[in-house]
């Protein structure tokens, strides 16, 4: 496995942001991970990322424990590029004074990899990616959101990551450029990169990902092939997700999910 989770729960201070989570990613694998804002997706990322300690439980990337891992441990793991991270705004991840050539060699300048070889892995990095090497000499900003989150994941894949992840990569892009960046996604899948896709949206995840796990209120309460978690839901919050995306059920569906989920929070006392 690329990644292996296992009974992981975060927690800060009082609040409990994930209880008992478990899933994986196998080598050439797509996983998307459901949830609403506050279920836990993105501590989920920030917890394999090494960037919030783990309460409890197991995070093995690339065969690597990286459950206890110090700072410094942690600053050398990351080094290696073994997982990369991209984030909801291009705009945290590129620096807007860096062109976008020193934003994609600079990974591999860091791993001690020439100049000429680093430039030309960018050109072909950006060609990957479906852009044109004149944007070389562009700052971010002075690209479109679309454009700078496909060079965020150009980036992202320059060093030949076992694992990426994509934290919301479509929510802030308009419908063209979200479509744009979906296609993105599945080509990568189809070539074997190894992601995990974090979003609330079901619909964006249902087109890229193999397998789907569904987060609510920290904890994963369903999860497998997206063909069967679409198809037969079994948890209230799921039929809401899977009724909430027109292009997967009918209206008549989606009123019944609604009604699922009601019934669900009522019980919990979460709705008068």
């Amino acid at each position: 496995m690329v990644l292996r989770v296992d009974g992981l729960e975060v927690r800060y201070g009082k609040l409990h942001a994930l209880r008992g989570a478990s899933l994986s990613v196998a080598p050439g694998e797509t996983v998307g991970v459901i949830g609403e804002t506050g279920s836990g997706k993105s501590t989920l990322a920030r917890a394999v990322l090494g960037l919030v300690p783990a309460s409890a439980g197991q995070i093995v990337v690339d065969g690597t424990d990286v459950t206890g891992l110090n700072t410094r441990q942690w600053r050398a793991f990351r080094r290696r590029g073994v997982v990369q991270y991209v984030f909801q705004d291009p705009l945290r991840s590129l620096d807007p004074d860096l062109t976008i050539a020193s934003s994609l060699t600079e990974p591999l300048r860091i791993q001690g990899v020439s100049f000429a070889e680093a430039a030309s892995r960018a050109r072909e990095l950006l060609k990957r990616v479906s852009l044109g090497p004149e944007l070389l000499d562009r700052l971010p900003g002075e690209l479109s959101g679309g454009q700078r989150q496909r060079v965020a994941v150009a980036r992202a894949l320059i060093v030949e990551p076992r694992l990426v992840l994509l934290d919301e990569p479509v929510s802030a892009l308009d419908s063209s450029n979200r479509v744009r960046v979906l296609e993105l996604l599945k080509q990568l899948r189809d070539a074997g990169t190894s992601l995990l896709f974090i979003s609330h949206d079901l619909g964006s995840v249902a087109g890229v990902a193999d397998r789907v796990a569904v987060l609510y209120r920290g904890e994963i309460v369903e999860q497998g092939p997206v063909r069967d978690v679409i198809s037969r839901p079994t948890h209230p919050y799921t039929k809401l997700l899977v009724g909430s995306a027109p292009t997967l059920r009918s209206a008549a569906a989606d009123r019944a999910a609604r009604a699922s989920l009601r019934a669900l929070l009522t019980s919990e006392g979460a709705v008068s």
